[in-house]
């Protein structure tokens, strides 16, 4: 007989709304959680870090945001609510278990191999999210720089590279972020940011006012309305030359949008100088792809994550081959199928299905970033892997009955 019904792995924000959303169904569940404390990622990430989706839809079901926070809120606030909204809810979360192996047997149950022993279930939602996978650039020479080299995961203050001659690599929303927390304190009084395919920089008040605003204006309009408001809404954006940076090219899915003043006030005050990506790297600095050689000391990778989620699964998953996702219009609830790595989902039943295709049981929350933004995508993904679970689990009781 299984251990349990339904198993969470991971008590960040999507582990802990699936737990919600399976209480709220009336599933038994077990949710583990390697660390000792909730969501350790937005417990560690750089002090400058805000939410760069709005709180409008960020929150939590029934506890909102306070007001001094403002529109959005800092990582450490969040991670504050997050505590607080656990506390109340009064998960029972088991901290300290690491999961080693997870396989389905022949059965269809599924089995958990951890620090703790093995054990089976019915189900299993594997919520660890991907900031404990980062992905390093395979760039010639990386290895024999002799200055310091980390991933943004790892930047937690600017006083890493103080005094540094120093180059951040990737311009999505870390890489700018810690491109200009860096360029206050690097050596010279700025600091370089590397740029491959361009930047994507647009207001964060488009017209006025955040642009989650205009999601909720458009949500009380007609559909071909709502489309139009959003595509005219989203297309504002900087002249690029003014601050010396290059467009991305259209269509390529490469670029990603970085909304506020902190990066534009920061290339016009030369504390952030852009130039063209490291194509080599030796001891004392890197060739860029222009032909430019800049020494340095210090090397900040912000190219993002894959899901954690490949170092304990042990099956084989199909996945997404498409390049470029375009944008959903306003079906904002529904994200595109086998992004970022993620394998790709049984959508047959659901348009926004969340078990794993070709793997009963296995059901996947915290996959799309976009659209309203990743929390609140969390908490429908958390509510449609509940109501798919308790399907699921009837459906097996009836046969063994």
């Amino acid at each position: 007989m299984p251990t349990g019904d339904v198993l969470i792995i991971g008590a960040g924000p999507a582990g802990i709304n699936a737990a919600y959303a399976l209480e709220r169904a009336g599933i038994e569940y077990r949710i583990i959680e390697r660390t000792g404390q909730i969501a350790p990622t937005w417990n560690s990430l750089y002090p400058s870090l805000r939410l760069n989706t709005s709180r409008f839809f960020s929150e939590l079901p029934g506890r909102r945001f306070p007001l001094r926070w403002g529109i959005h809120p800092t990582a450490k606030q969040y991670h504050r609510y997050l505590v607080d909204w656990v506390a109340e809810q009064r998960f029972s979360i088991e901290h300290g278990i690491e999961v080693y192996r997870v396989a389905a047997r022949d059965d269809g149950v599924w089995q958990v191999e951890t620090n703790q022993g093995s054990e089976s279930y019915r189900a299993v939602i594997p919520a660890t999210g991907v900031f404990n996978n980062p992905q390093m650039p395979n760039i010639e020479g990386l290895e024999c720089f002799g200055g310091d080299i980390m991933h943004s995961r790892d930047f937690r203050h600017p006083d890493q590279i103080r005094g540094k001659r120093s180059l951040v690599v990737g311009t999505g929303p870390s890489g700018a972020d810690i491109a200009v927390a860096a360029g206050q304190v690097a050596a010279g009084g700025f600091t370089w940011l590397a740029i491959r395919s361009g930047v994507d920089l647009r207001p964060r008040y488009p017209y006025g006012l955040p642009r989650h605003a205009w999601m909720m204006l458009g949500e009380v309009l007609p559909e071909r309305y709502c489309v139009w408001l959003q595509r005219q809404t989203g297309k504002i954006e900087y002249n690029m030359g003014d601050f010396g940076v290059w467009q991305t090219p259209p269509n390529t899915g490469s670029g990603v949008g970085y909304r506020g003043p902190e990066l534009l006030n920061a290339l016009r005050q030369g504390q952030v100088r852009p130039v063209r990506q490291p194509v080599r790297f030796d001891r004392r600095g890197a060739t860029l792809a222009d032909g430019e050689y800049i020494e340095l000391e210090a090397v900040i990778m912000a190219t993002g994550y894959l899901p954690v989620l490949h170092q304990y699964m042990d099956i084989e998953m199909q996945y997404s081959t498409a390049m470029y996702y375009p944008e959903a219009g306003c079906d904002w609830d529904i994200g595109p199928n086998g992004i970022r790595g993620w394998p790709l989902r049984d959508v047959s039943q659901h348009p926004n299905g969340r078990g794993v295709l070709g793997h009963p049981g296995l059901y996947l929350v915290g996959v799309f970033y976009k659209g309203r933004g990743a929390f609140y995508n969390m908490t429908v993904e958390a509510r449609i892997a509940a109501e798919q679970i308790t399907q699921y689990l009837g459906q097996r009781r009836s046969v063994a009955a």
